[in-house]
């Protein structure tokens, strides 16, 4: 069932599903869409999940799960992971990039391989005062404080 994201609970498990791209806007829209539907009916065992999505900078999509209700399966998992695969093979992206680095230029977002972001370095484009984006914020408490972050205290400083 979709909850509004601001009833999440603060300890909510979080997905976040990063593209290797920027989104158009019909790709967001048919991924609003059938998301939103997606969510309405996820279960694990039959029990109604409660559950939010948002999409963000046009190129990450993050799903909430409030587990203090109703824990996720592992089917449950796998159906929200296996329609992130159908966005991929609709869109031709990648959703499971992880070499896809999303970061800031003042206040634009902007997506680099590993290796266009070691070049940034190198150049000095990219400092460790850097904000990048660390998709392995597990809590909706830690979208706030650790997602955004500077380079230097990022799993990604191991590019300096």
């Amino acid at each position: 069932m979709t909850v509004s994201l601001n009833k999440m609970s603060p300890l909510s498990r979080v997905w976040i599903f990063q593209s290797d791209r920027f989104l158009s806007i019909d790709e967001r829209s048919h991924i609003n869409e059938k998301l939103a539907s997606f969510l309405d009916g996820w279960a694990a065992h039959g029990a109604a999940l409660n559950a939010s999505f948002e999409i963000v900078n046009a190129c990450a999509v993050v799903v909430l799960l409030d587990e203090t209700k109703q824990t996720a399966s592992g089917c449950s998992i796998t159906s929200l992971t296996d329609l992130f695969k159908y966005f991929d093979t609709a869109f031709k992206l990648s959703f499971f990039n992880r070499f896809s680095i999303a970061h800031k230029s003042g206040s634009s977002v902007l997506l680099s391989s590993v290796d266009e972001f070691k070049a940034l370095i190198k150049q000095g484009k990219v400092t460790e005062n850097t904000l990048v984006y660390n998709n392995l914020v597990s809590v909706k408490q830690d979208l706030a404080t650790k997602w955004e972050v500077p380079l230097k205290n990022s799993w990604h400083k191991r590019y300096l």
